[in-house]
């Protein structure tokens, strides 16, 4: 229930495969040929330059514009026309199985409706991929601009069944590799051409919301006609309510097909492989009467009416489960960001809630599969989104580059707002003396284990600014660098409180320096009551006052929001406040990327750089060209160190997990760490760890089966036995665990009524007795108990091991990874780090973009793909990046836009410009300066493209002027010389 898409061969021949008579399809009334003969396909184009939009398809026609011929003179239409020629891309639109089951089932005329119903909507979904530009041709020297194209020209083939002769109505949409050239745009060698070839990048980017716009238009057309409703079905697509799941699966013989040839949790890719290695020809399958009768002796066995199933949707088992999941979800701290039940508010307030700048892509998508499972169109999502924007409520950042008068991103006016009262909250340059440099001198002398990096960095945090930013890769010592300036603070008479985004770094953080210390999401919510006494109000960390500093570790996973609350109470009452913490480990949760926009006001920080955590040199440099922003590199060493194992098949990996995790135990104790990145694989990697304890003697029989709550807040049986680690996914304020706390079961209790006791050993050294359903959450506001949400503990997500340390660990990359993740996963350890990769999904990734996908890559191939996932490196925007005056953002919040850049101006020399102005400005002394590109492009206009240097010094020299400083061209020796 998604658009595919499928890149065409070259040439003629790959309309044969659309017009081969060898390739055919079943359905009830007859066999079409795949995908076309003549009569059936429809033509769809935007302009009609070359065929009529809606007229019959002729299979000599279709050959010829997939060659890049004109059909009627036979005379090339695009550069490059014949054999080999790319003839264009598959776009496949299918609805869920249900609307296919519910055609199966109907009388002709209820089919005859649910086709109108798929073609309409398939016609909506194409004037989507128009409208927003999703195919691009190029002109232009090199081709490097883009342009919307005059004419698009797309073959629509309507096909009914699966390769296995189950029930599928779906569309191949054929976008031809010829299409109109935008009227006074040619130039040099395109100025003759009236067609040029296509870009369908884009048309990829959006892949899933071209999908999401077919199944909102099928959903508002299908509603308005029968009535029908429909529940969410996973991955932001629906099926209709009524129908149930195992009739369904009875009727997706290929989907399970494929399922079992590519295995549970198998990528698009693996998917796509598994479906050409299954494929078989259709001339195999019944047709027409012979087909029909084994459908209604399937349906039979069904002993179920899908209509009278489909009109009763309050029957359905799912949308009960669901509204029950719904009423049980606590409400989020902060409220909605965009108020209103629309799709396009509820879907800015979800990616609100995760980021601070949200894109046309996602608010679009998103926003379909909300309207989608509503009944609701694409006309609702465009006029609400259309409301939203002129009253306000979404702030346009942005112009869309290929629609016009559309935006490409927005922000909320509250998130703004936060983020520039952030902003001024950070700017506290030389306020006062907090501490003293007797202070950190002595607490320094009193430590003998710091480097000199690490002193540098205690007397930068024990400055006069009153935000300080120490920035510590993984394993640099941050913890130790903390406590000795908690020690300087504790000299100084100040009162040292730490904050942290999770329980468990803020637990890290009691333990490591001795202070108190609380998440930032329960210290917001002490900040709230407003019913705490006096005497709670002095004694709880939620308090601040001059005499207080202020540690935020892991400030890298801190959302900007969360981070405004804590600088503007530090601010109001004078609290001094130090963030420690690596923006290039895991982003936040929350909006944003945080630290780098207090960094860039801020000017200036500490930096710890020298790893210290890894025993091994290799290894240590590995981790420090990972700190430096290139894991890359970092897997390449451990690659060239032959740490990196590829292993094909999902099971036979996860083998090699516990066989890699049992030979490091062997080597370093039970200190091991096994870190994946998908709940799913933790889940299976705990039960092999289980497994493999239990045979080693370590682990006894399970004696309970309690019902649980996993990762994914899903009900599962968690089988326990003496001797297992525990982690607890939510806080538990009556025994004062964490979420993310961890402990290991000493013994298990039956009880008479049913029930189990259990003894636990905690981290913090509590040992404590408890009845299983006593780790629950103690429920609030008249909503009835839930199961405990805990799980065990052998494997985690990189999410849940980020600020731990241990002497060994393995990495399992099961899925698609990134540079955040491989960082964090190859620096846990002291000792030892294996990586673990399934080779497969690499291998399908490999196939897809080779002539023969049935030839299997070798290893080589398959680790470049790896690294190239290594490469991709994703860090959340902020509003600052878009406004065109950052000073007066930063001062007042007023968000302009930028203004298009001018032909003409060389934007890289430009931005390389203002970083040596930057450079030059910190040489002189300023200690402060906030200088946005753009406005040093106003200024300078043409000349900076020209001759940015120059340009950069006659500003350099001004600026020494005015402070009373020496030319600084004449102090290079300095070493502190102007970028050019």
């Amino acid at each position: 229930m998604t658009a595919s898409l499928h890149r065409l061969g070259a040439g003629p021949a790959a309309g044969l495969y659309y017009t081969n008579d060898s390739q055919r399809e079943a359905r009830p009334d007859r066999r079409d040929e795949y995908y076309a003969k003549d009569g059936d396909g429809v033509w769809w184009s935007s302009g009609g330059t070359v065929v009529r939009h809606g007229a019959a398809i002729d299979a000599a026609s279709f050959r010829d514009l997939c060659a890049g011929y004109h059909p009627a003179t036979g005379k090339a239409l695009v550069r490059g026309a014949g054999a080999g020629h790319w003839a264009g891309q598959d776009c496949t639109l299918t609805p869920g199985k249900s609307v296919s089951v519910l055609w199966m089932a109907g009388t002709p005329e209820q089919r005859a409706a649910i086709e109108a119903a798929h073609r309409a909507a398939v016609e909506r979904a194409l004037a989507f991929v128009a409208a927003e530009g999703l195919i691009t041709v190029r002109t232009g020297a090199g081709g490097v601009e883009r342009h919307r194209p005059s004419d698009l020209i797309i073959g629509r083939f309507d096909h009914y069944t699966t390769r296995e002769g189950d029930p599928n109505i779906h569309t191949h949409c054929v976008f031809i590799n010829v299409a109109g050239a935008p009227k006074n745009t040619g130039a040099g060698r395109y100025k003759s051409q009236t067609h040029l070839t296509i870009e369908v990048e884009q048309l990829y980017s959006y892949q899933i919301c071209v999908g999401a716009a077919y199944r909102a238009a099928l959903a508002e057309d299908l509603h308005r006609r029968f009535g029908l409703r429909y529940r969410e079905a996973g991955r932001g697509q629906w099926e209709v309510a009524g129908p149930p799941e195992a009739v369904l699966a009875a009727f997706s013989k290929r989907s399970e097909q494929i399922l079992d040839y590519a295995g549970a949790g198998a990528t698009s890719a693996q998917r796509e492989i598994a479906a050409l290695a299954t494929r078989r020809g259709k001339h195999e399958l019944p047709t027409g009467p012979e087909l029909e009768a084994r459908w209604r002796e399937e349906l039979a066995v069904c002993a179920l009416d899908l209509w009278v199933a489909a009109r009763h949707p309050e029957l359905d088992p799912a949308l009960a489960r669901a509204a029950a999941r719904e009423a049980e979800r606590d409400a989020p701290f902060d409220p909605p960001e965009i108020p209103g039940d629309g799709p396009v508010a509820r879907a800015a307030s979800a990616l609100f809630r995760h980021e601070s700048v949200v894109t046309r892509k996602d608010l679009l998508q998103r926003a379909l599969e909300i309207a989608g499972v509503q009944g609701l169109g694409v006309g609702v999502v465009e006029a609400e989104l259309a409301s939203l924007e002129r009253d306000g409520t979404l702030l346009p950042l942005a112009a869309a580059e290929m629609v016009p008068g559309a935006n490409a991103c927005w922000t909320s006016p509250g998130i703004a707002a936060s983020e520039a009262a952030m902003l001024r909250a950070a700017d506290r340059l030389l306020e006062r003396t907090w501490i003293t440099p007797e202070a950190v001198a002595t607490a320094l002398a009193q430590d003998d284990r710091l480097s000199p990096e690490q002193a540098d960095a205690v007397g930068h945090a024990a400055g006069p600014d009153g935000v300080a930013l120490l920035q510590a890769g993984a394993g640099t010592g941050k913890t130790t660098t903390a406590a000795v300036l908690v020690a300087a603070a504790h000299n100084s008479g100040l009162r040292v409180i730490g904050l942290a985004p999770s329980w468990v770094a803020a637990d890290e953080l009691a333990r490591s320096t001795g202070i108190p210390a609380q998440a930032i999401a329960r210290w917001r919510h002490d900040r709230a009551r407003a019913t705490r006494s006096e005497a709670e109000r002095h004694a709880d960390v939620a308090a601040l006052d001059r005499d207080t500093l202020v540690l935020v570790d892991e400030a890298g996973m801190v959302g900007s929001r969360d981070l405004e609350a804590v600088l503007s109470a530090a601010q109001i009452a004078g609290a001094k406040v130090v963030l420690i913490g690596d923006r290039r480990q895991l982003a936040s949760v929350a909006g944003a990327s945080a630290l780098r926009a207090v960094a860039e006001v801020v000017g200036r920080s500490a930096a710890l750089g020298e790893v210290r955590r890894q025993t091994v040199d290799w290894q240590r440099a590995a981790s420090v060209v990972m700190a430096r922003g290139d894991a890359e590199a970092g897997l390449r060493a451990y690659a060239a160190e032959h740490q990196v194992e590829l292993v094909s098949g999902i099971e036979a990996a996860r083998g090699r997990v516990i066989t890699a995790w049992t030979e490091q135990r062997a080597r370093h104790g039970g200190d091991v760490l096994i870190v994946t990145r998908r709940n799913a694989d933790a889940a299976a990697l705990n039960a092999r760890a289980r497994a493999m304890l239990r045979a080693e003697g370590q682990l006894g029989p399970d004696l309970i089966t309690p019902p649980a709550r996993d990762r994914e807040d899903q009900i599962v049986p968690l089988a326990l036995a003496v001797g297992d680690h525990l982690r607890f996914g939510e806080s538990l304020s009556h025994l004062k665990l964490r979420n993310g706390s961890r402990a290991r079961v000493e013994a298990i209790v039956a009880e008479p009524d049913g029930g189990a006791r259990l003894r636990l050993a905690l981290e913090d050294d509590r040992v404590i007795e408890v009845a299983w359903d006593e780790l629950r959450r103690v429920p609030r506001f008249g909503r009835r108990p839930v199961h405990p949400k805990v799980v065990h503990a052998y494997a985690g997500t990189t999410y849940a091991a980020q600020g731990r340390t241990c002497s060994a660990a393995v990495m399992y990359l099961g899925s698609s990874t990134d540079a955040r993740e491989i960082y964090v996963g190859l620096t846990r350890h002291r000792h030892e780090a294996r990586v673990v990769v399934e080779r497969d999904r690499l291998d399908a990734l490999c196939r897809q973009r080779q002539a023969d996908p049935r030839m299997p890559a070798t290893d080589t191939m398959v680790l470049e793909r790896l690294f190239r996932e290594a490469r991709s490196y994703h860090e959340k925007a902020n509003v600052i990046d878009y406004a065109a005056d950052r000073v007066a953002f930063v001062r007042d919040g007023l968000l302009r836009l930028p203004e298009r850049v001018a032909p003409g101006i060389d934007v890289g020399r430009a931005v390389r410009a203002a970083r040596a102005l930057r450079e030059a400005a910190a040489w002189l002394g300023v200690e402060h300066m906030i200088v946005p590109a753009w406005r040093l492009v106003d200024a300078y206009g043409r000349r900076l493209s020209r001759a940015p240097a120059p340009a950069v010094r006659s500003l350099v020299v001004q600026l020494a002027r005015r402070l009373g400083r020496p030319d600084p061209e004449h102090g290079r020796g300095r070493g502190h010389g102007i970028e050019r």
